[in-house]
């Protein structure tokens, strides 16, 4: 059965178009923007997007953004045939 983990409630966390903007500029990531923001990094990107098309519209660029890659050491390939083959041979060859 799951497990199921309990947390508590996130209060919104407000942050000026002045301090969004800095942060911006001084990132590189959407991560390193909603560490420095104090938010989540959905509202992080959807807040960049916002806020680039609205700017551009007025001809102003701001800095292109990436997401943070993760840091997956083993290979997903690998991971996914040792799953098959043991799958299998709990299950039997079908």
């Amino acid at each position: 059965m799951a497990e199921v983990i309990l947390t508590r409630k996130q209060h919104r966390v407000r942050c000026t178009d002045e301090k969004f903007l800095e942060a911006i500029f001084s990132s590189k990531t959407y991560a390193d923007i909603a560490q420095k923001t104090g938010q989540k990094i959905g509202s992080t990107m959807t807040r960049y997007g916002k806020i680039k098309k609205l700017l551009a519209q007025k001809g102003v660029d701001i800095p292109e953004m990436q997401r943070k890659k993760s840091q997956r050491k083993v290979d997903k390939e690998a991971e996914m045939i040792a799953i098959v083959q043991r799958l299998k041979e709990h299950h039997g060859d079908n």
